[in-house]
């Protein structure tokens, strides 16, 4: 059986405290992986200042990642109503036939613990790791829960530490940093955002520092961040095969999916927000409108002027007829980056990349034709501006 501790709570935002009550917890109950569970909406708070799900699972994925031994699960956001422990466990034990629960709760719930929703069945699901401060006395506790519940406890020990998600919320209402409380990471991506009353964060417009790939890792999905890092890279190696600057094609290939860590609600959201235009094509496939929104925040967020730059970013997805070479650059490395490895028909990934540093009108069309071979089969929709784009690099060829 696979020992399996379990961290619930809002995250709201999740801070180094829990990080630590994770690896103490890890580490002495020799457990074989912490799953940190974001909750729904906890029976005993109001929305409030609670912000999104997503938003909440992104920073706890952020937080947790130079953590082998750490993962994030979203189970309890798919199950119905308010987050109730017994309930997530019953429903977990079904689902995990091969774990062993362990639920990692604080002092002050442990207290409080005849409160809960049915402790008589979270003492029968889990065996409980009950954490408290240092100094803090849980060994009275922990009998009384076992003699009245039949509980399976065992209890440790953390420093002391003022470090809350209230406290934290706070600060940043105030316009303070809390440096030093939560991964440096998921303070960018609060920023990034303007959550809990920030103002969002605009780059200083130095491409040269490491800050830049800070705030993508920060704002991206870890699976995203990679690709990010593979266009740029593919991108600038077909500059140089192509003749172009391979500052401007590394730097739109780093930037091409800059708004890509909005769900596609968020994103039209934003457009209505920035006057950014979109067709009723594009409102029907939601996909398509990072491209646009993307030339914006590369503008606004990132200070990127170069109209060239902003052209790459925003046509990167569909394409359109007689594209500049930098724009071509960037939409054919989007597609053969090294971390792709999708099957295509017609034409083969491979023969794509190879065609993609000889001709990039080919490679051009071998990609649309790819992708109108995968839209058709799916019984989706093609883009306008993706038929002009053929047609044109088709008629000119």
């Amino acid at each position: 059986m696979k020992k399996i501790g379990l961290m619930g709570g809002t995250f709201n935002p999740i801070h180094n405290i829990n990080l630590i009550i994770g690896q103490i917890a890890c580490e002495k109950f020799k457990l074989d992986q912490v799953w940190f569970m974001p909750c729904k909406q906890p029976p005993h708070k109001t929305e409030g200042d609670l912000v999104s799900e997503e938003d909440r699972k992104r920073m706890v994925q952020l937080a947790i990642d130079p953590y082998k031994h750490f993962s994030c699960s979203d189970f309890e956001f798919h199950l119905p109503g308010k987050s109730y422990t017994s309930r997530t466990l019953e429903a977990l034990t079904e689902t995990c036939s091969d774990c062993q629960f362990y639920f990692i709760m604080g002092g002050d719930s442990l207290r409080d613990f005849d409160k809960w929703h049915k402790p008589e069945k979270i003492a029968k699901l889990c065996h409980i790791l009950a954490c408290g401060r240092q100094g803090e006395d849980l060994k009275k506790l922990c009998q009384k829960w076992k003699d009245k519940y039949g509980a399976r406890i065992d209890y440790f020990t953390i420093p002391e530490s003022q470090i809350s998600s209230s406290q934290i919320r706070k600060d940043l209402g105030d316009g303070l940093l809390p440096i030093g409380q939560v991964d440096d990471r998921v303070l960018t991506y609060i920023r990034m955002h303007g959550l809990y009353g920030t103002k969002p964060l605009v780059f200083d417009n130095d491409h040269a520092t490491k800050k830049l790939y800070q705030m993508l890792s920060s704002s991206l999905r870890p699976k995203r961040y990679i690709h990010t890092l593979g266009v740029a890279t593919t991108a600038a190696s077909l500059a140089m095969a192509h003749g172009h600057s391979v500052q401007e094609a590394e730097l739109s290939g780093l930037l091409h999916d800059c708004a890509k860590y909005l769900t596609n609600q968020e994103q039209i959201n934003e457009c209505i927000r920035l006057g950014v235009d979109l067709t009723s094509f594009e409102m029907e496939n939601p996909a398509l409108i990072h491209g646009k929104l993307g030339a914006v925040y590369a503008r606004d967020r990132y200070g990127v002027d170069n109209p060239a730059i902003l052209s790459a970013i925003s046509y990167h997805t569909t394409g359109k007829a007689n594209m500049t070479r930098l724009e071509k650059i960037v939409y054919i490395a989007d597609y053969i980056e090294p971390n792709r490895t999708m099957e295509t028909y017609p034409h083969s990934l491979v023969e794509v990349r190879a065609a993609s540093f000889m001709d990039l009108d080919q490679a051009m069309i071998m990609i649309l034709e790819n992708t109108f071979d995968y839209l058709q089969k799916n019984n989706r929709p093609i883009d306008p501006l993706s038929r002009e784009c053929y047609e044109f690099y088709k008629t000119r060829r």
